[in-house]
């Protein structure tokens, strides 16, 4: 796999890797046939079309989206504007109309949802079906949005991207060159990479971007890439020699850990990872059946190659990786196969005047959304053991793009911040306006340093007890209350483990006001580890604590109308319902009691 891009930054952002780094080292050699295998007779059949269906539900139109999968069950988008959302069972948890012409573009994020309607608007829901916000993109959206590891997401367009933060701001938003049909990949930093519509010299070109919008350098593939996905390590990539590939970030530029050849003389036309083994499948058409190569993704070895089923690659529907191998689908049969090629079950499908989307759920149903309006599942794997997962392979990323800045302890013994207010100031105007762009590289860096040192100094038992050295949070209360605000407004996910830390930490009435008022605003709880912290705070509180009680009120409603989960609403409720003892003050119990009647009115507009 060869690749040609320029200099990078300043030297226009083109990189010319070398021919050779990433050259093709396709070679068919007669080994890759001893791993072969003809399709095997399948474990169990079924006829879907004559099968009763183990549940079926109505979804008050015909289905626009494909089915996402969420904690809870699935959700979709039909064409009656109408969100549907049920559990594993069946069972519909809530519909809720959502404003504008629907399409098919939905992705998750945990059991939040990007939404994309009337071709220009991002819609974002969060998991009892409110629309949080809604914003409006530079250009019509032409694909599923891309969720980062820190909750930010990434939408293309003809010729663009941009990027919105979990608070609705834009951070950025990139003009490029015409853009192909392959989807955004994510690399082992967090850049992405866009493939270029036109090609050079019959090679793909791709436009990588930071995560932070800026253009860093262009690749050129040797050939035409024909599928992409993207896993912890970097995107895999085929091409339409039939080579392999796995591109990955090493030295802040793009190459690649391995090149292979897949003994077939075509590009794949799908590649599914999976987590639970760390193999990735690619398949490939063979005349007209599919045929699979499954690849180790660390090393690119090829570990076995077979054909599947009856699955015509001109009739593919869906592929995906399940916890006991794979499962793909064509538009007349579907089944599920481990990595030798061992077909589990094989599923006839009804006739396609029937249905227009078809997915498969890790509970192993098949669901099918009827032309009739309804979403019929069949369960497909009851008996069979859960396979072990690999916890190397499903590790979680870290969730930040960048690290803290540093900074000797010197400067600070001497007074020396890593914000000043002028810097602090500027942040506040960036975050509150948007479009910022690469500066927020710097400004996380710079949030993160002074966040951590705020809460190591709330470690220190000697800064509130009037021992040592003073605390500089304390004795400067306007500087803390902008670090806070800062924190509550950079539209991650990862600051919500900052604030659950602060609120966990020993503090004088009026830092912990300020805060619980910006862990309310900032939303997001990662874990409900803000809530439970307001809890233990709210247990700790007195009678004469009336004014941080009405804040922790505030923050509760804040977060759980957020975050829309049952279990962190059952918390928030808790906490609102401590405050009716007749410990505390009649004004508290009454204020607690309205906020609590707010949140019940929440729940009862699903």
């Amino acid at each position: 796999m060869k690749t040609e891009s320029g200099k990078r930054k300043a030297e226009s952002g083109k990189r010319k890797i070398e021919n050779g780094r990433l050259r093709i080292l396709f070679f068919f050699f007669i080994f890759h046939f001893t791993f072969f295998i003809f399709p095997q007779k399948a474990q169990r059949v079924s006829d879907l079309a004559s099968t009763s269906p183990s549940w079926y539900t109505v979804i008050g139109g015909e289905a626009v989206s494909p089915c996402i999968e969420t904690s809870y069950g699935v959700a979709l988008l039909s064409d009656g504007r109408l969100l549907s959302a049920c559990t594993n069972s069946g069972n519909v948890i809530w519909q809720r109309s959502i404003k504008g012409r629907p399409s098919p573009y939905i992705s998750s994020f945990g059991d939040f949802l990007f939404v994309a309607t009337d071709r220009t608007h991002l819609n974002f829901v969060n998991p009892s079906g409110m629309t949080l916000w809604t914003v409006v993109c530079p250009f019509e959206i032409t694909d599923f949005p891309v969720v980062a590891r820190d909750g930010r997401v990434f939408v293309r367009g003809k010729k663009g991207v941009a990027c919105y933060g979990l608070d609705g701001k834009r951070k950025w938003h990139a003009e490029t060159d015409e853009l192909g049909n392959l989807p955004i990949g994510i690399l082992n930093d967090g850049s992405l990479v866009l493939f270029l519509k036109n090609p050079k010299n019959k090679q793909t070109v791709v436009a990588r971007f930071s995560a932070f919008g800026e253009r860093l350098e262009d690749i050129t593939f040797s050939a035409i890439v024909t599928s992409v996905a993207s896993c912890e390590k970097g995107v895999l990539v085929s091409l339409t020699n039939g080579s392999l590939g796995l591109v990955t970030v090493q030295n802040e530029t793009a190459d690649s850990i391995w090149v292979n050849g897949s003994g077939s003389s075509l590009g794949a036309f799908k590649i599914c990872y999976s987590e639970n083994t760390g193999h990735s499948a690619f398949f490939f058409q063979n005349g007209s059946r599919t045929e699979t190569v499954i690849v180790e993704t660390d090393s690119g070895e090829i570990l076995s190659r077979f054909q599947v089923g009856a699955i015509a690659p001109k009739d593919f529907k869906l592929a995906r990786a399940t916890e006991h191998g794979f499962f793909i689908s064509g538009a007349y049969t579907a089944c599920e196969f481990s990595e030798d090629g061992t077909i589990l079950y094989a599923a006839s499908l009804p006739d396609t005047s029937k249905w227009n989307s078809l997915f498969y759920t890790k509970k192993n149903y098949i669901i099918l959304c009827m032309k009739d309006w309804t979403m019929k599942a069949y369960l497909m794997n009851e008996n069979l053991q859960s396979a072990a997962v690999n916890s190397e392979k499903t590790k979680k990323n870290s969730i930040s793009f960048v690290d803290s800045a540093h900074f000797d302890t010197t400067s600070l013994s001497l007074g020396i911040r890593p914000l000043t207010n002028q810097k602090m100031a500027q942040i506040s105007k960036d975050f509150e306006e948007g479009d910022y762009g690469v500066k927020e590289k710097e400004y996380l860096s710079l949030i993160k340093t002074e966040a951590k040192n705020y809460i190591d100094s709330c470690k220190t038992a000697s800064a509130f007890r009037g021992e040592g050295e003073a605390n500089f949070f304390s004795e400067n209360a306007v500087y803390t209350q902008n670090l806070l605000y800062v924190m509550s407004k950079t539209g991650t996910r990862e600051f919500s483990l900052f604030f659950s830390d602060l609120l966990s930490s020993e503090m004088d009435s009026s830092q912990i006001l300020s805060v619980i008022t910006f862990a309310g605003d900032a939303g997001y709880d990662e874990d409900g580890k803000m809530l439970l912290a307001l809890q233990k705070l709210t247990m700790k509180s007195t009678a004469t604590d009336a004014v941080v009680l009405k804040a922790i009120c505030d923050a509760t409603y804040k977060i759980c109308r957020f975050m829309g989960r049952p279990a962190l609403n059952k918390r928030g409720k808790d906490i609102l319902s401590y405050m009716f003892l007749p410990q505390f003050d009649k004004n508290i119990n009454t204020y607690a009691r309205k906020t609590l009647e707010k949140m019940i009115d929440l729940e009862k507009k699903r």
